[in-house]
């Protein structure tokens, strides 16, 4: 079995790095960051449109945000090592599978190439669905839910929880770390 990984909110703590990066560089608004309950940057970054916020996430801190210093999901650098092993002792294959700008692609080998997350294949794309994998654990609703309906292997799609997820947690597979995953899919 091929198991696509997502990255950001997976294995990288992207929103988590990109509060605290906010709150260094804007001191200002530490108050007025809100609970991310979902991607959409206007709904919990309300200071900023979001055309600000993408302008501060890809142009200006985007080396910060994505490179090999940025902080890894707690529980998934813990459970990585168990998760490779488990993987080859049922033969199974993990791939990266994540939607990256093209010009945070760079950065982000160089950030699993630095947390261990080492596997043969990487893909950077939005359509998940076109990857030839199995399985996709993902925090993404809309990538959840496209890969639910059009995956090329008509694969198996696993909810990583998020705040912004729980609706979809509701409808397919939701794991709290990857450790979880060998229960699931037993």
């Amino acid at each position: 079995m091929r198991i696509g990984i997502d990255v950001d909110c997976v294995l990288r703590d992207f929103i988590g790095n990109l509060k605290s990066h906010i709150i260094d560089t804007h001191p200002e608004y530490t108050d007025k960051i809100l609970s991310s309950q979902s991607w959409h940057w206007k709904t919990w970054l309300p200071f900023w449109t979001n055309e600000q916020t993408e302008k501060y996430i890809y142009e200006d801190n985007y080396t910060d945000l994505f490179g090999p210093k940025v902080k890894p999901i707690k529980s998934s650098i813990e459970d990585w090592n168990n998760f490779v092993e488990w993987a080859k002792d049922n033969n199974h294959e993990l791939v990266i599978v994540s939607a990256q700008k093209p010009h945070t692609k760079k950065l982000t080998d160089d950030w699993l190439d630095f947390w261990g997350f080492c596997v043969k294949e990487r893909h950077y794309t939005h359509k998940k669905y076109l990857v030839d994998i199995d399985v996709l654990i993902d925090d993404s609703p809309t990538k959840l839910i496209d890969y639910k309906k059009y995956s090329i292997n008509n694969g198996i799609p696993i909810c990583y929880n998020q705040n912004w997820n729980i609706e979809c947690r509701k409808k397919m597979i939701s794991i709290n770390r990857l450790s979880e995953v060998k229960k699931v899919l037993l």
